[in-house]
This record gives structure tokens, sequence and C-alpha cells, in this order.
């Protein structure tokens, strides 16, 4: 997700530089906290409002780097010198819940954390934390990716219009001796019109979903449902066969923070990204303007692109032999008040269904288009059978933009054929 997969274990590599693994586990009266790297000065702010909250607690408390998207694999090879409290997308629940990694979180004599988690955030996102009705995961943002463009090149007050920018098939037939001449190009080198990443399975999604398909089922938990081989996945395959490739002068694949940074440098008019690049590559640039997802044609049908949507939640290790104690800081650091701090401080969209009823969030123009996408996404597949999904997703939208995949049907459904069987493979 963000590619789902792909970031530096810097935590554990950090340990283990280090030898003890003393900040991993190894200490019998330390929690650890683990937390992306771009928001560690948040979290050791609340970390440290949570001590000064709560003198009862002996335990010390360290707050560590590690990326979302490696925790799973990483608790995997060590559990034991894992941290306690972990933050994951949620569709790392159900495999990790199902090879026994996490703590369930229930109610105590002394604290409500189910039922508070339950009533208090958004039904999407308890519904990621549940896993075989036993609740696992505190819900701390929700996020989906939009498009983005840049006003230096499709500027809507010139030359381009809210139809244009609505439509895949308008910016793709744009002249491309008509796009701007790239800053400091030497060559002369014009910019493309339009991109995402076709080889990444968070994005190869969005032409199947337009068309109807699901990947497992209605509601994501039938491992023998996708139906992308059936005729309206052939005709996405058609026409993604037909636009995404590398050799369409108008379109580009590439990872999506490159792909986020080609539109800010002017390479690039558009592309479609998460909400995460306004909270870093977009942050402070005045030419960069969002809106939903635009539609493709197909069979003369406008077929708006549909994504997927995910949230970050915080689980309990279920070696950790302060469980309560991590519980507690999970609760504190994915709270209302910290939730709004979150999308304050960080640009998050927050789970909690107060905080997004806040004016810092209902009233701001980002987190309104965030919210549309979120109400026409579907979410990412709990069932721990979607870690097959996104090696298969990739092979299969590479085969397409790199030309290796012939345009004739017979191709197309033998590759959606191989996918189908990739993803019936044993976990």
């Amino acid at each position: 997700m963000k590619t789902f997969a792909k970031f530096a274990t810097v935590a554990l590599c950090a340990c283990l530089a280090a030898g003890a693994l003393a900040g991993c586990g190894g200490n019998k009266n330390q929690v650890v906290v683990w937390g992306g790297a771009e928001d560690q000065v948040l979290l050791k702010k609340l970390v440290d409002e949570f001590k000064e909250a709560n003198p009862d607690v002996k335990e010390t408390i360290k707050v560590m780097v590690q990326d979302a998207w490696d925790a799973q694999s990483v608790v995997a090879k060590d559990p034991e010198k894992a941290a306690d409290v972990i933050l994951i997308p949620h569709d790392q629940v159900g495999i990790m819940a199902q090879s026994g990694l996490l703590a369930e979180i229930r109610d105590g004599t002394a604290a409500t954390f189910a039922t508070d988690i339950r009533t208090n955030n958004d039904p999407a996102t308890v519904q990621q934390a549940t896993y075989k009705e036993k609740l696992y995961g505190f819900p701390l943002t929700m996020d989906t990716y939009i498009m983005y463009y840049t006003t230096e090149i499709f500027d809507e007050t010139k030359n381009v219009s809210e139809e244009f920018l609505s439509s895949v098939d308008a910016m793709l037939s744009v002249d491309p001796n008509a796009m701007k001449v790239i800053p400091g190009s030497a060559s002369g080198e014009r910019a493309k019109a339009f991109g995402f990443n076709m080889t990444d399975g968070f994005y190869v999604n969005m032409g199947f979903f337009a068309m109807g398909c699901t990947l497992y089922g209605e509601n994501g938990d039938d491992v023998g449902a996708c139906d992308w081989n059936s005729e309206n996945g052939m005709k996405f395959m058609r026409y993604a066969a037909a636009n995404f490739r590398q050799s369409n002068a108008n379109f580009k694949s590439d990872d999506a923070k490159n792909l986020a940074t080609a539109l800010l440098n002017q390479r690039l008019g558009a592309c479609i990204s998460g909400g995460w690049e306004m909270q870093d590559t977009f942050k402070k640039a005045s030419s960069i303007k969002y809106r939903t997802l635009p539609s493709i044609t197909v069979d003369g049908v406008q077929k708006p692109l549909v994504a997927f949507s995910n949230s970050k939640q915080y689980v309990v290790n279920n070696v950790s032999k302060h469980k309560a104690t991590a519980s507690r800081i999970a609760a504190y650091i994915t709270s209302e008040e910290s939730q709004l701090r979150y999308a304050e401080e960080r640009g998050y969209y927050p789970a909690n269904r107060n905080a997004q009823e806040n004016a810092a969030v209902k009233d701001d123009p980002f987190f309104k288009v965030i919210r549309e996408q979120l109400d026409l996404s579907v979410p990412v597949p709990i069932i721990p059978e979607i870690s097959r999904y996104w090696e298969a997703a990739k092979q299969l939208g590479t085969s397409i933009y790199n030309g290796s995949l012939g345009g004739e049907d017979d191709d197309l459904r033998g590759a959606l054929a191989e996918f189908i069987s990739a993803l019936n493979s044993i976990i």
C-alpha cells in the first residue's frame, strides 16, 4: 500500500547495529513504540504527554523509527525483538492476527479499549481492525489516493476545464508537441501529460474496479471470488494495453513519489498518488491542485477510476510483557485529540468520527477531497490472502507498461489467467 511494502527496516537495523537489542524488546522494564520517521517529532510529544498524564506508569517508554509498511515482515522475523506498540497499515492485521503476532484488544476492569474503538471511530476503520470478529487495532488515520495536477502545465484559468481534468482520455489526447518544455531541458524535452504507477498493485486495481470487477468479492473476504478475468476485466485490459504503455508519449509510470516530484518539477501535468504527498512533497507548492480521480472512456461511457483506501492502526505485540501499558499508550496516541493533531500537524485524515467533524478537518479543502474519494473507494481487503495480491498485480501491470504483453485478446486473457493463478497459490 503506498506500495504497501517497500521500505527499509530502520528500527531493527539500528538495534542490530547496537548489538544488544535493548531498545527493541530486550529491556524488561521498557515499552517500545514504533512510528514512521516523518512522524517522530509529534509521536515523541504525545508519548511525553502520556507519561506526564499517567505518573502511575512505571515502565520507561522509548519511541523508535520503523516504517509501517514493513512492520509485519519485521515482527514476523522475531516478535521478541519487535516493539510493544506497532504502527501498521490495516491490510496487515489479518495475516498478523492469523500468525498470532497481535494481542486482541478487549475491555478491562479499568478500561474500555474495545468499546471506545468501536464507538468513536469510522466504521470502515473498525472493520479494518477486526479479524474473525476479534478486535486487534487502534485506528489512527484513513487515506486513499487522488489526482494532483500542476497549474504550471494545466492552468484551469487559461487552457483547461473541469471536463478536461476529469478525463484520462482528454489528458492523453493532448498533442505531445504542445506540452510544455521542461524547465532547464537543453534538448527541449517536453513534459508528459498524465501518470500513475502502473506497476504497483495499489493502483492497477483502479481500472478493474471502474469496470465493476471485485478483487475478493463484494465484501473483500471471498478468497476465490476475483473476477478480473471476466469480460469487464478484459475491457480494462484492452484499454490499458492501448493507453498505459511506456511507448505512449503522454503517459508515465513510476514510483508515486517520483511522479509527485516530476509534477513539482514540471515534467508531468497530472498524476495519481496518495494523500500523503500533501504532507511532504506538495506541502508549500502553490501550483499544485487536487481533485478526485478522473474517468476512463470504455464503450463510449465515462467510467470513474476507483481507488483503494486504507487506514493505519496501532497494534500491540502479542509477546509484549507490558500489554496493559502498551494498550494505554496506543489508546492515547490514537485518541480524538491526538488524531486532530495528526491532522493539523501532519496532514493525516483522522479515523475518529468526532475529529472528522471538527472544523479543522471538515472545512479543510484538501480533506474534503480525501473524504469524497474515501466514499468512492474500496478498502484494501484485510484477509491474509491479500499478501499474494501485490506481486501478482505488479507483474500484471509491468507486463502491460513495458510492452512485453501484446495487445491481442489471447495475450491479455493469458495474462489475467496467470494473475488469477498467482492469487490462488499457497501463502
